[in-house]
């Protein structure tokens, strides 16, 4: 969410320039690889900056010495994306630790739930009802059905969306810089 320095900026259009070189001679086939990537990538870096500016209820954030980020859905990119996150630096004092989970319902002792894939949000929000649970997802409505954030594309830019009447029902703060940035829905139809 930080604005790059004025001095990445020429390496940056040369690194895309390449990119987009390489592509143009791959063909078609081998583009999206590549673009598909780099959205899981930049997915995944949001997932770390909600953690970074979110805060959870004290019982809940010190029941682990880890800030658990679960995962379950069929994106495996995306997966794979937030499986490097245990690499970054701790969020306020606690590593990062990353699972796979087999089913939504074991997601109430992640600090982050990610719901990847873009089926229906609302019948796979049940079983999470207020748990004190950043929710995170990519399915159309997601926030409005009841996700804290809901991720989606705006023409080639990675944008997101966030529900504070969810947020609050969890227990959750969310902080200025999330909400200043994200475009704010409140609960649709059926809303967690």
């Amino acid at each position: 969410m930080a604005t790059p320095a004025p001095t990445a900026a020429p390496r940056r259009r040369a690194r895309w320039l390449a990119i987009g070189v390489a592509l143009a001679l791959a063909g078609p086939a081998a583009r999206a690889a590549p673009e598909i990537a780099e959205e899981n990538a930049l997915k995944a870096a949001f997932i770390y900056n909600f953690a970074k500016f979110s805060e959870w209820p004290d019982e809940h954030w010190n029941r682990s010495p880890r800030l658990r980020v679960c995962v379950t859905g069929g994106d495996s990119d995306l997966i794979q994306a937030v499986a490097a996150l245990e690499t970054k630096p701790p969020v306020r004092g606690k590593p990062l630790e990353v699972r796979l989970l087999a089913r939504v319902d074991e997601g109430r002792e992640c600090h982050i739930l990610v719901i990847a894939g873009r089926s229906g949000a609302q019948p796979l929000l049940q079983p999470i009802g207020s748990a004190p649970v950043l929710t995170v997802g990519e399915a159309d409505g997601f926030a409005g059905a009841g996700g804290i954030i809901g991720l989606y594309m705006d023409g080639d830019r990675l944008r997101f969306e966030a529900n504070p009447d969810a947020a609050q029902r969890a227990g959750l703060r969310l902080s200025s810089q999330i909400l200043r940035l994200a475009r704010l829905v409140r609960d649709g139809k059926g809303g967690r």
